[in-house]
């Protein structure tokens, strides 16, 4: 900004010669006359002085004994002056500060800070069904009935900030951490039953009555706890029967299984060094590359990087620019050998471990097998886990409708 200051309003490039420079010098400091860029020569010094401070400088140039010699004269005035004639260029810069002006009046950037729930395309899908987009007149955006809009879709969110700098729109937003409610309890008549086949390891039920016992081999399907309670009078005799929602943490020691198949024969792509590089630029919907020419018949990976222009901090424009970098690469097939088929096979087990972990499978032991086929090698894995089974399961027929206070049977 204050090179941006001194250019509008126009500085010298001034050489300073003869036996008492510094003294010079010093009288500027002394005058609070800015003078930068100084270099020295063997004759003198050259540096740069604003036009005002140029006039005050004589009356210290004579004290001081030293000469002073324009070099070059910089800035916007001297511009005008050495182009005056040049109508092409005098229009030229209308014409550039004029289409500045014209895409000031739009948004060419959208950006979110504090979004960590929504991602970013999610919020830009519910601007686009607003009819915010990429393009549009910023005096079209009401930033209050937009801060309100996200409030009211998003429940999470819970401060909306939202305005518009330059031509970019910055929508700030904090989400809540907190749950507004907690979920409403179900409890509805229902049977657990087993998801998976296993042998019953702990059990502890809260609701309802136990259909099996620690040590148990159960099936998929079979029932655990039900949910049917008989009420007895003294005589031992059945007065009436009730249904409750059965609720038990019933924990099993399951068993899994994967096979997977893998040829033989792998492909592999190696670099050849020969590399590419180009650029391109678009602007608005048209695109234009520049890209060295092809040679040879292997095939090319491409990798692009594009940036947006932006002046200033906030001043972004419709314009990208695209770095293109190209590598050649050959493919040819050969043979797994025993440390990458052992690599594949961990990394398999790896993601089948992690995938059950995320549902909450406890990993007891598990083991892996590699073995051949022909032309194909063969993975089989095996793992001893320990989780809840129960599942939830409706009760087709009651006797009686359930209690709001019924007895229960707590067993571990």
């Amino acid at each position: 900004m204050l090179f941006f200051k001194r250019w509008t309003r126009g500085f010298l490039r001034v050489r300073i010669s003869g036996f008492f420079s510094e003294r010079f010098l010093n009288l500027c400091s002394a005058n609070q006359i800015e003078l930068w860029e100084l270099k020295p020569e063997k004759d003198g010094v050259i540096c740069c002085i604003t036009l005002p401070a140029f006039y005050k400088i004589r009356p210290l140039a004579r004290k001081a004994n030293v000469r002073i010699r324009v070099v070059d004269r910089l800035g916007f005035p001297f511009f005008l002056r050495r182009n005056k004639k040049r109508v092409g260029l005098a229009l030229g810069m209308c014409s550039f500060f004029l289409i500045l002006y014209l895409f000031s009046l739009f948004v060419w950037n959208i950006s979110f800070e504090g979004n960590n729930r929504y991602t970013r395309d999610t919020l830009l899908k519910y601007l686009e069904e607003e009819g915010i987009c990429y393009g549009m007149r910023k005096e079209k955006i009401s930033c209050e009935k937009l801060e309100e809009g996200i409030r009211s879709r998003f429940p999470e969110i819970t401060w909306v900030s939202a305005r518009v700098s330059g031509t970019r729109l910055l929508i700030k937003i904090k989400e809540n951490e907190v749950l507004f409610s907690v979920p409403q309890k179900d409890e509805a008549p229902c049977d657990l039953v087993a998801k998976r086949a296993g042998i019953v390891t702990k059990m502890i039920v809260r609701r309802g009555k136990a259909a099996v016992m620690i040590g148990s081999q159960v099936e998929e399907g079979q029932l655990l706890v039900s949910s049917k309670l008989s009420v007895m009078n003294d005589n031992g005799e059945v007065v009436r029967t009730d249904y409750v929602h059965a609720d038990a943490d019933i924990y099993a020691q399951t068993e899994y299984g994967y096979q997977t198949e893998i040829p033989k024969l792998h492909a592999i792509s190696v670099n050849t060094g020969r590399k590419r590089l180009g650029a391109g630029i678009r602007i608005g919907p048209y695109q234009l590359r520049f890209v060295m020419p092809l040679r040879g018949e292997n095939p090319w990976r491409f990798v692009s990087e594009s940036s947006q222009l932006c002046f200033f901090q906030d001043f972004y424009l419709p314009v990208y620019f695209e770095q293109i970098k190209g590598e050649e690469y050959i493919v040819y097939e050969r043979l797994y050998t025993e440390e990458e088929i052992q690599a594949v096979s961990e990394q398999l087990q790896e993601q089948y471990l992690k995938n059950l972990m995320e549902k909450g499978v406890q990993i007891i032991e598990n083991n892996v097998k590699i073995s051949e086929n022909g032309s194909f090698y063969i993975i089989e894995g095996r793992v001893a886990a320990q989780e809840m089974i129960a599942a939830q399961s409706p009760v087709a027929d009651m006797g009686q409708i359930p209690l709001e206070n019924e007895e229960t049977t707590d067993r571990r």
